[in-house]
């Protein structure tokens, strides 16, 4: 039998797996998606789903209790990483977006991980990452070195905005609603997207999907893995492991 510690790895891979389908259903969705109403989408269909599950459950939380400390920058970086990471894929393309975006992130994490949560990297991190890294770079090389600057600044700031709060949250919550209020919270704040940027492609058959999808796979299911290997898995070591999401993306 399977210890906890060996689940929470394998329960982030799953959910990288997931979110690695999150640019390439950008990249299909229909003519007169924008980056912003798609990231808006994914937060509100994704929450409502969690709602849903939660309320099945008995799971309902009582979010109001939990520390303003670690929802309110959570919910920020959630909010900011919808917006740079789309931006971004739609700038430098699904492989090279994904990898600059997620290849970046365990370097913020551990830092942040550290900083925050008093977290050390164990010291296999380091040629693991290291390695991790060189392999995504090589894979993807050609495409890399075709992008701009502009381009690539995108996804860079989505590597920054990868959270880290949300952890502690995740240590007295079930991980479903702990991400239910983050993504309900960030869907709100995004609302106004939908008055700025056309959204009738929504109403069309594969509109539809591509909300399903994103809400349902690359928010709900994705997430909520996450967070539940978050409980027993240091935080630079699992954004080491989300690496296999560029890798799944390329």
């Amino acid at each position: 039998m399977s210890t906890p510690f060996a689940r929470g790895p394998l329960l982030i891979l799953l959910g990288a797996l997931c979110f690695s389908t999150t640019g390439t259903v950008q990249a299909l969705s229909p003519e007169g998606a924008t980056p912003y109403v798609i990231g808006a989408l994914r937060m509100l269909v994704g929450g409502l789903a969690l709602l849903l599950w939660c309320a099945f459950r008995g799971e309902l939380p009582r979010f109001w209790r939990w520390p303003m400390r670690c929802v309110v920058p959570s919910t920020l970086a959630l909010l900011g990483f919808q917006f740079f990471f789309f931006r971004g894929v739609l700038e430098a393309g699904v492989a090279v977006g994904t990898v600059v975006a997620i290849g970046f992130s365990p370097i913020v994490v551990a830092l942040l991980g550290l900083i925050f949560l008093r977290e050390k990297p164990a010291k296999a991190w380091y040629p693991a990452t290291g390695l991790a890294l060189i392999g995504l770079i090589l894979l993807n090389a050609d495409a890399v070195g075709g992008a701009s600057f502009a381009g690539m600044a995108f996804p860079l700031l989505a590597g920054f905005s990868y959270f880290v709060f949300s952890k502690p949250l995740a240590q007295n919550a079930a991980p479903g609603s702990v991400m239910m209020v983050l993504c309900l919270l960030s869907g709100l704040c995004m609302l106004p997207v939908f008055w700025i940027y056309p959204a009738a492609w929504l109403a069309t058959p594969v509109g539809a999907l591509v909300a399903l999808h994103l809400g349902v796979v690359t928010t709900a299911i994705a997430f909520s893995l996450t967070l539940a290997g978050l409980k027993v898995t240091p935080a630079a070591t699992a954004s080491t492991l989300s690496l296999a999401e560029p890798l799944s993306a390329a």
